[in-house]
């Protein structure tokens, strides 16, 4: 199994819809594909269990029966940063390990989605950023086009970079239809970002993973991922 972590730029920047069509491309090249989203903002219940609209559309898409708390283990109703809902101010990690290793003979790609940003804290003191170097798996960054994403963009990555981890690719997803000097402001980054692009994801306005699929290289991503 080859696992990635998906995280962004900012909050509202298509985490979501990117790693359904990431997830969505490996299943069209014939591989057991799934999705994780280990903290959740923004449930609701269902059926008895805690579930965002996030991570249904991770399991809609997967080609492979996975347990809602296994790819969701921790979710909170108020769609708020998870450290302002999380009362008790602990993440089991060992937890989320346990649920990642349990994947391993049901699928070999496995996409596993962050909340907000990288730098969002899920407790007062665990971020995003521990908790992919808890997991030690390489990193798939969305960038969301629009206004203010080379300051972001280069932020986050050399955040991620300073703590040695793994970048090994990044989606340029197209959420301003109507982004001035959008060509531009994606060859800046495509020559600053020492990592392959994946693809370019152009403005839906009714996002479709399926359409949105075609437009992503996953081969890349396997060739990158795990190069010394």
């Amino acid at each position: 199994m080859q696992s990635f972590f998906i995280t962004g730029t900012d909050t509202n920047i298509g985490k979501t819809a990117i790693t359904c069509s990431l997830i969505v491309r490996s299943v069209e090249e014939g591989f057991r594909s799934g999705g994780m989203k280990p903290v959740a903002a923004g449930c609701y219940m269902e059926d008895g269990y805690m579930i965002s609209d996030d991570v249904k559309k991770i399991i809609e898409v997967s080609n492979v029966d996975l347990n809602i708390e296994e790819i969701n283990p921790y979710s909170f109703e108020a769609p708020i940063a998870p450290h302002i809902s999380f009362k008790s101010n602990e993440i089991d990690i060992k937890l989320i390990k346990k649920y990642l290793r349990s994947f391993e003979n049901k699928v070999d790609y496995l996409f596993i989605e962050g909340v907000g940003g990288y730098a969002v804290p899920l407790t007062e003191t665990f971020t995003t950023a521990d908790l992919v170097e808890s997991l030690e798996i390489p990193i798939i960054l969305v960038v969301g086009m629009k206004l203010g994403c080379i300051n972001h963009t280069l932020l986050t990555v050399e955040s991620i970079l300073n703590k040695k981890q793994k970048l090994c690719g990044w989606v340029a997803n197209r959420i301003d239809e109507h982004m001035q000097a959008y060509e531009e402001n994606f060859s800046f980054l495509k020559k600053n970002i020492m990592a392959p692009c994946l693809g370019e994801v152009p403005y839906f306005k009714d996002f479709d993973p399926y359409k949105a699929s075609k437009f992503i290289d996953i081969n890349k991503v396997r060739d990158k991922a795990y190069e010394g």
